[in-house]
């Protein structure tokens, strides 16, 4: 895909407060719209270098080369050997600040999000809503993901809506512990696309939301029938409720039953309860991927449907 200069400031800005744009990365996109992003403070100018980084298995023992200017260029010169004294312009001195928010604002823009965007925790942004009422949030760093009560601080941002993170690529174990609370990952770089207009970059609203399991999950309370994916089940009436605790709970703010919630239904283990739910569904053809995809374990809190409430029909 091409490299756009807000997809490049994307890309640098996972370094979090350390994130800068040196010139030489920078100077292929000078003109009017680096100009605007200057305007914007999406990037501030820094003092411009004074030393450069020694060379690659330099035993000079300095911590860096002086930049010595020469007419009208620049050079970083090495003291033994001046076969690697490197030729630097005046745009390779320039260094620039990645103003995070500001950033954070013109992504929620390309997503078409009008307002401008809340902090909702430490770097991590509430870019708006969508059109069908999920929640966007913008994580710039993959650090800003694993703070111990930031799963909380999403949850009360979003006010029971579901909820879509924007972020860089986290790493598996962080990644899992925000699926598992129900919140649906897109890798930012994958969704922000270049485009002819503005700062160049757009998102499609339809990314930002999960691909369903199934068009709707159609429950008939009546007879105890659950259908989805053109398939149905009809649970026995020992285990149905255990389904049903489930499905009052994904109809709710916390999606998440607890292993005491669904042992509410009888004496047993949830555990066991869970099995034999699924088991049930893979009695009626379906995988046991499928069966887990629906009937999803939290770990450490509990159970959901992997199914969200827009997409739930009750029959009475």
């Amino acid at each position: 895909m091409t490299e756009t200069i807000l997809r490049l400031l994307t890309r640098l800005s996972e370094a979090g407060d350390d994130a800068i744009l040196p010139g030489e990365l920078a100077a292929p996109f000078f003109g009017p719209v680096f100009d605007r992003l200057l305007a914007k403070r999406i990037v501030v100018e820094q003092a411009p270098l004074s030393d450069w980084e020694v060379c690659d298995a330099c035993e000079c023992g300095l911590p860096f080369r002086p930049i010595r200017k020469v007419g009208d260029a620049f050079r970083a010169e090495c003291p033994f050997d001046h076969r690697q004294d490197i030729e630097l312009t005046k745009d390779d001195l320039r260094v620039f600040r990645i103003g995070a928010a500001a950033l954070a604002s013109v992504i929620g823009a390309a997503a078409g999000f009008g307002a401008a965007p809340e902090l909702a925790a430490e770097n991590v942004w509430h870019l708006g809503d969508t059109p069908s009422g999920r929640a966007v949030f913008l994580a710039m760093e993959p650090a800003a993901l694993t703070g111990d009560g930031i799963i909380a601080s999403l949850r009360q941002a979003a006010q029971g809506a579901d909820i879509t993170i924007l972020a860089p690529k986290l790493p598996p174990e962080t990644a899992q512990r925000h699926q598992d609370a129900g919140f649906h990952l897109v890798e930012t770089l994958a969704v922000l696309i270049p485009a002819s207009d503005g700062l160049g970059v757009a998102i499609d609203v339809a990314a930002l939301a999960p691909v369903p399991l199934a068009p709707v999950l159609r429950v008939r309370r009546a007879t105890a029938e659950v259908q989805w994916d053109s398939r149905s089940v009809i649970l026995s009436r020992q285990i149905f409720p255990v389904f049903e605790r489930l499905l009052e709970k994904a109809m709710s703010r916390d999606q998440v039953a607890s292993g005491a919630h669904v042992e509410g239904t009888t004496a047993r283990e949830a555990k066991d309860l869970i099995r034999e739910l699924r088991d049930a569904f893979k009695a009626a053809g379906f995988t046991d991927a499928e069966s887990k995809a629906l009937i999803m374990t939290v770990r450490g809190r509990g159970y959901r449907l992997g199914v969200v409430a827009a997409d739930i029909v009750v029959e009475d």
